[in-house]
């Protein structure tokens, strides 16, 4: 069970002939298949390579990418089971203060404890009376310290790569570490003092600056938040069906290209054209579709393609994707593709056929 107390999502504001369709699919998914089973099979230490341990040999371009989920049934395997694909990257929240230095689901008899692959780990930053201007002078440095140290206890020694979503979804209005119109200069500070721990402590770990997928009341662009190439190690994006909804093929490709009212990214390929930008590799640390909006068996077909097209370890390509499959009362289950309460079988069965 996640000790998060992560809020859902919240707002901000040529076709192909069905026989050509099944024979790339049929095509890539024997790829994908062969080289994932390589990868989970045998995890080597890379270095600093910006996919980390866990990549395996794994060329930049290859087409590949890591793919996961969060949720109990991943944590039990049942996910797995069903559909019929080992999991190579897990998903997990320790984003309270007292969590992320607890870290209870990655400490002994935690959830993840045993797990060797790959993690993306959200480990909050600041809570409710904190602010990034204190952040700044180093007034959580000791906290953020201890939470780097047992991270680096109880995952240095696994064979898959660790990666920080330190900050997750900055851009937002729903956390106590969203930075607004006037905290961008001290939250750049705030994550360079972040940074440095996480090189000194914990240098085979690797940093993501991770956005939602648009700003929701920030009054700021989110580009202004970015602290630089240098003090990132993948750039990533969590991305959910909704504002707008996608039902359609057409829909999903038209909303690739969307920026928000600052010129921003906020679809798809224009995150993902961000991080090549920026000369790092992407990622997806959280997505799904939305059982309030509609069950799109379109969006689901959509990601995948895209993630075939950009899977690699290069710039602005996909390293990892999680899909977000948490079976929780306070989501109403809007997110689950797997589980007893499914909202979108549609959905989840092209999830199914294509993973």
């Amino acid at each position: 069970m996640s000790t998060s107390t992560r809020p859902a999502p919240r707002p901000a504001g040529s076709e192909e002939r069905p026989e050509t369709r099944r024979r790339r699919r049929t095509a890539l998914w024997a790829g994908v298949l062969v080289v994932a089973l390589a990868l989970v099979a045998a995890f080597v230490v890379a270095g600093r390579d910006p996919a980390g341990p866990g990549a395996g040999d794994r060329p930049a371009g290859t087409g590949v990418w890591l793919s996961g989920a969060s949720g109990d049934a991943a944590v039990s395997g049942e996910f797995t089971d069903w559909r019929g694909r080992p999991l190579e990257i897990a998903g997990q929240w320790s984003d309270t203060n007292e969590a992320m230095v607890e870290l209870w689901d990655l400490a002994p008899g935690g959830d993840w404890a045993d797990w060797d692959g790959p993690i993306d780990i959200a480990i909050g930053a600041i809570d409710d009376g904190e602010t990034w201007e204190a952040a700044a002078d180093g007034a959580y440095d000791e906290r953020w310290r201890e939470s780097l140290t047992r991270l680096q206890e109880f995952r240095g020694d696994k064979s898959g790569a660790t990666y920080i979503r330190f900050a997750h979804e900055s851009n937002s209005d729903w956390y106590p570490w969203s930075v607004d119109s006037t905290e961008a200069e001290d939250f750049r500070a705030a994550w360079n003092r972040f940074r440095a721990l996480q090189q000194e402590i914990y240098p085979e770990s690797l940093l993501v600056f991770n956005v939602n997928r648009e700003s929701v009341e920030t009054g700021i662009d989110w580009r202004e938040t970015f602290p630089g190439a240098n003090q990132v190690d993948v750039l990533g994006v969590d991305y959910y069906n909704q504002y707008p909804y996608a039902g359609t093929d057409e829909e999903f490709q038209e909303s690739l290209d969307d920026v928000d009212e600052y010129g921003a990214p906020k679809g798809l390929e224009a995150h993902r054209q961000f991080a090549e930008d920026m000369g790092l590799p992407f990622a997806v640390s959280e997505w799904s579709g939305n059982a309030d909006f509609g069950d799109s068996p379109a969006f689901v077909e959509g990601m995948y393609q895209w993630f075939s097209m950009h899977g690699g370890t290069g710039a602005g390509q996909v390293l990892y994707e999680i899909l977000f499959n948490v079976e929780d009362d306070r989501y109403g289950n809007r997110f689950l593709i797997f589980g007893d309460d499914v909202r979108m079988p549609d959905s989840a069965e092209a999830y199914r056929r294509l993973w």
